[in-house]
């Protein structure tokens, strides 16, 4: 029975990446002030977008990170000012997310609140929302962890936003931005009737083999 067991799970089921760190964006070598900049790697199963920013936000040097002033002033998101990504499954893989996370710092006259949204509601509604201490040091792993993100086929769109700056030209930085999940391989149909039929075939003839 064992036997096939494991024959039919071989075959009906495929190799799944088991969930970690899918994508990263460690910024190591940049400016700061690139319009775009790449993940360290693509995922196995799946593609990722450089990481860019929305319209309202000019680009600021800062090395090995990614930075931008024109931060809002106001108490609420401006829905031009934020950075963002798209995560998108290959072909035949589905695509958990669990968690979304990163390392940020204010200037002195930067952002003091920002908020994490995702393309799964149309941006509607935070997935999390942050203050930020009146200094400038590097918080780091902030991040929200993902819930009914399961089972996608589709991309998902992730953006960052920032806003409640202290001035016009302070600025805010991300770093080392990491997606965590996995992305399963998922077999076309005809693999799973052939393996389906071949566990059903192999389990008749063990029962045939145990009643003599």
């Amino acid at each position: 029975m064992k036997t096939i067991i494991t024959a039919g799970c071989s075959l009906l089921l495929s190799a799944c990446l088991c969930e970690a760190v899918l994508v990263t964006y460690s910024f190591n070598l940049s400016n700061g002030d690139e319009t775009s900049f790449p993940a360290d790697v693509q995922p196995t199963g799946g593609t990722v977008s450089e990481m860019t920013r929305g319209s309202g936000l000019t680009p600021v040097s800062a090395g090995g990170s990614f930075n931008s002033s024109g931060w809002t002033l106001d108490g609420a998101r401006d829905t031009s000012d934020y950075y963002t990504f798209t995560i998108t499954p290959s072909a035949n893989y589905l695509m958990t997310l669990t968690r979304l996370e990163l390392d940020e710092r204010r200037s002195g006259t930067g952002i003091r609140n920002w908020q994490i949204y995702s393309s799964m509601d149309n941006y509607v509604t935070a997935l999390g929302t942050f203050s930020v201490l009146d200094d400038t040091s590097t918080r780091v792993d902030q991040g929200v962890n993902l819930v009914a993100f399961t089972g996608l086929s589709s991309p998902i769109s992730f953006r960052i936003y920032g806003y409640n700056a202290e001035a016009a030209g302070g600025t805010w930085r991300i770093d080392n931005v990491e997606l965590s999940g996995s992305l399963t391989a998922v077999p076309e149909a005809s693999t799973w009737v052939a393996g389906l039929g071949l566990s059903l075939g192999m389990l008749g003839t063990y029962l045939r083999k145990y009643r003599k």
